[in-house]
């Protein structure tokens, strides 16, 4: 039976205005985490990454104790996972932001955000429908068979718990050495690590409710909110594409109650760059199957080892993109 419409516009909005509010209350943005660490030394807003993953994690395989029929495990598609994770990281530091913090930039009124999105959307959709569907599909075949269930846990051959535990503690030994950060009109790392990760695992426990577990995320489901109204594809309104609209009205929300919004104009000259940094994101997150929040903590919450490797393609992708504009010169 099908689900019923106001359940997935009700779930998905709920979903996305906290994922919105909480993304602009705490800056929350890979692009800037990475750039921060490695033109600044502030490795702030990497451990908010890594908060939000831990908190993640555990919130996601307590909801499996029993609470959702069942929170699916991407597969290990070795060679989608690395190329596409690198190809998102160079486009993220080109385009000046990932896939997520774009729809809440949207939301504080950058108008350059939406060149960005426009770019993602267009990757996305040549790389899912067009002519770059082959490579797609060639280097999805690509897949590395690791028991019945492809998390690390299993690769491991322990339980999930005992590697939670590991890395409670590894995570938990950086987290605690983080120096405090400068007065700020944002939230502080912990705060906003907390946040995401809860609403992370809030996301699955309502996308499940709505028959759609697949969590939050932004790839394709940017894709198709631009291809929706032009060509009507998908041919319904999705629970992705009513999250992704549903983020950048709750940044929207944060912003203006904070008084943070403010109509940004493109910055001259730079429009070409932007745009071709969200199309060369779209297609890393179509090839990766899934962006830094799609993989890194949606799904990287499941312990899936495509999702855990995806991630680590991207921050590589972004370390090395950062130190090729920037640190190879000084």
């Amino acid at each position: 039976m099908e689900t019923p419409l106001g359940l997935t516009i009700g779930t998905a909005a709920l979903a996305g205005l906290l994922f919105g509010y909480c993304a602009q209350r705490g800056g929350f943005c890979l692009t800037r985490a990475v750039s921060n660490c490695a033109l600044m030394g502030d490795a702030s807003l990497l451990r908010a990454y890594g908060l939000a993953f831990l908190v993640a994690t555990v919130g996601t395989h307590l909801l499996a104790l029993g609470f959702v029929e069942e929170i699916p495990v991407r597969p290990f598609r070795w060679a989608a996972n690395l190329t596409g994770g690198l190809i998102f990281g160079v486009g993220m530091i080109w385009g000046g932001g990932c896939a997520s913090s774009s729809w809440y930039r949207v939301g504080e009124g950058a108008l350059g955000a939406w060149v960005v999105l426009g770019g993602f959307a267009v990757g996305a959709t040549v790389t899912t429908v067009g002519i770059l569907q082959p490579l797609r599909s060639a280097l999805g075949r690509l897949e590395a068979r690791v028991g019945e269930v492809p998390t690390l846990d299993r690769l491991l051959g322990l339980g999930p718990w005992p590697v939670i535990a590991v890395l409670a503690v590894g995570l938990g030994a950086w987290l605690l050495r983080g120096r405090r950060e400068p007065a700020s009109s944002k939230w502080p790392w912990p705060l906003t690590g907390l946040a995401i990760g809860l609403v992370i695992t809030l996301g699955w426990y309502l996308s499940t409710l709505a028959e759609t577990p697949t969590g939050i995320t932004f790839a394709s489901n940017t894709g198709h909110l631009l291809t929706y109204p032009l060509v009507a594809y998908p041919n319904r309104i999705t629970w992705g594409m009513v999250l992704v609209a549903a983020v950048a009205v709750g940044a929207a929300l944060a912003a203006w109650w904070n008084a943070e919004f403010t109509w940004k104009p493109v910055p001259r000259g730079t429009g070409g760059k932007l745009f071709a940094g969200g199309v060369t994101m779209g297609v890393g997150a179509l090839l990766a199957d899934g962006c830094n929040i799609t993989q890194g903590l949606t799904n990287g919450a499941t312990l899936a080892l495509g999702s855990v490797v995806a991630f680590a393609a991207m921050l590589a992708g972004g370390w090395a993109t950062v130190w090729a504009l920037y640190l190879r010169k000084t």
